[in-house]
This record gives C-alpha cells, sequence and structure tokens, in this order.
C-alpha cells in the first residue's frame, strides 16, 4: 500500500493543476533567481571602555597606584603658575582653582572654587586675628598655591610660609617661590605653627590617623583640614583616582573619611572642632559602599 503524501506536497500539486502552465513557469523562474539571503557582515570590534575616573578599592592600600610623586605632576604645575597668579592678582573676583582641566587657562570666575578660597580666607583671618606675623604649615602644599592665596587675602599679615610634601613639588616651590620654605621630611613638625592647613592632602595619608595626631602636636592655634571626601554613613574606605585628565599621568588612592571617625581622631588628639564646611565638590566611585561623595573642610583648635 502507498504511503499518502504530505499534506504540504498535495497542495502544491493541487496549486500546480489549477494555475496555467505559463504562469506556473514564470513564478518558477522568479523564485529561482530570487536573491539568497546572505550573512551579515560581522559587526566591527568595539572600542575598549577606558576605565572611569574614580573606583572603588575593596582591597585598599595592597592596591599598587604610581602615587604623587612624579614629575608629570610638577611639569603641569609649573606650566599652569602663571596663569595661577594672573587669576589672584587684583581686585578681582577668587573663584580661582589651579587643578583645573589641562590646557584650560586658571578662571577667576569659578563660583565653586570661589567658595573654598573663602572658607579658607575665614580660617585665615581667625588665625591671624590680632597678629602682625603668621606661621602657616602647608601640609601637602605643592609648590605654595596657598601661600599666594593667603597673601592675596591678607595682605598686611606677614606670612612665614611652610610647605610639605613629595620630593617634585617641594623643588618645584623652591623654584617658584624662593623666599618660602620646602620641606620633603616631617622635620618641619618639629617646630609649631599658627596655623596648619591640610588641603586635599590628609585622604593620601595611609596612616591618616597618626598623621593628625602629629599635626595636632604642632598646632597652636588651628588646624584646618579641607577638601576631604566624606562618607557620612558608611565607614571609612578607600578609591583609586586616575588623575590623566589634569595632565598628571599618574593614578593614585586615597580615603574617603567616615565624618564622625575623623572628628574623633581629632579629638583623640586634644582638638576641638570650631566649625565645619560644606564645600561645592562631589565624586562617584561605582561600588562604593556610599556615592556620591562629598566633600567637607574642618577647622579645629587646641582643647582650651
Amino acid at each position: 500500500m502507498n504511503e499518502p503524501r504530505p499534506r504540504f506536497v498535495a497542495l502544491r500539486l493541487a496549486a500546480k493543476a489549477v494555475t496555467p502552465p505559463i504562469v506556473w513557469s514564470a513564478l518558477k523562474r522568479a523564485k529561482d533567481g530570487a536573491p539568497r539571503p546572505t550573512e551579515p557582515p560581522p559587526e566591527p570590534p568595539s572600542a575598549p571602555v577606558a576605565p572611569p575616573e574614580w573606583e572603588y578599592v575593596p582591597e585598599g592600600w595592597a592596591r599598587t597606584a604610581g602615587g604623587w610623586d612624579v614629575e608629570a605632576i610638577a611639569e603641569v604645575y609649573r606650566a599652569k603658575w602663571l596663569s595661577f597668579l594672573a587669576a589672584v592678582a587684583g581686585p578681582g573676583p577668587l573663584g580661582v582653582n589651579h587643578e583645573g582641566q589641562l590646557g584650560v587657562p586658571v578662571a577667576r570666575d569659578d563660583r565653586d572654587a570661589q567658595q573654598m578660597v573663602l572658607a579658607f580666607g575665614y580660617v585665615l583671618e581667625r588665625a591671624a586675628r590680632g597678629k602682625t606675623r603668621l606661621s602657616l604649615l602647608d601640609w601637602g602644599g605643592g609648590p605654595g598655591h596657598y601661600a599666594v592665596l593667603a597673601r592675596a587675602l591678607a595682605p598686611d599679615v606677614e606670612l612665614e610660609y611652610h610647605s610639605r610634601d613629595v620630593p617634585a613639588l617641594a623643588a618645584l616651590g623652591r623654584e617658584l617661590l624662593p623666599g618660602d620654605a620646602f620641606h620633603v621630611e616631617n622635620d618641619c613638625l618639629d617646630c609649631s605653627y599658627d596655623l596648619i592647613v591640610a588641603s586635599s592632602s590628609l585622604q593620601y595619608m595611609e596612616n591618616w590617623q597618626e598623621t593628625v595626631a602629629q599635626l595636632a602636636a604642632a598646632t597652636e592655634g588651628y588646624l584646618y583640614v579641607t577638601r576631604v571626601p566624606i562618607a557620612l554613613h558608611a565607614s571609612s574606605f578607600v578609591v583609586l583616582q586616575r588623575a590623566q585628565a589634569y595632565g598628571y599621568e599618574t593614578e593614585y588612592l586615597g580615603w574617603v573619611l567616615n565624618r564622625d571617625e575623623l572628628v574623633e581622631t581629632a579629638r583623640a588628639a586634644g582638638l576641638e572642632l570650631v566649625r565645619e564646611f560644606l564645600l561645592p565638590a562631589w565624586l562617584s566611585a561605582e561600588g562604593a559602599p556610599e556615592s556620591p561623595i562629598e566633600h567637607r573642610g574642618f577647622l579645629f583648635a587646641p582643647v582650651a
């Protein structure tokens, strides 16, 4: 017995039976001549994704990073120095941030930067009150940006300026401000100062609690810790910053400090909080225990 034809064969034969031969032949030629589907061309390889500027580092200081003592940073500071001096000079606004984008002149009309400069002006006024001469230690002061700002903000006060920083930046400071003192060792802490400023520097000390204690011991008047990334809820943690956008050609580790931990560490070192400053600076690090991360400043004085 013959097997029944498959249904699609039967339908095809039935259609052929009722279609005129000339039409059937045309349909067959059109079918045979139709272009065959082709494979789509392969997609070009995607460009590599640049790593983020900020990265959460769960392993903390076990991560290897280039750090600050690189000649590229000194060269960028040198290239921007005259532009920085021009932005500070005269009676105009002090919206000045020397750490702007590479290749862009230092502006004086950055409102966020002016808020940070005027916070320093408030600190400077308190430290210099009733004095004609002020001794200032700039911890992590680079080539002396705060010396220039201090003299612009308090021109009637004689400034004895000291900066403590890595060798490359201290050498640049001696070149640019030969009348001031630039240190590469902690022997500068053998003296005491009317004001110690740690601006965007404490977070780069692996043992930051020890640094706070050392600075507190050398403070006769005030300790101003500022431009510090602060966590309000999470415990202190470490991030990495890739600084190539600023021309620094390096990357470095730094703390995001828990606010209460910082204040308590200062209290344990014999300091009390005099004033706290909210600063217009934020960063985000994907995967961090807290994000976005704000920056604050803290003015401390020895407990009376």
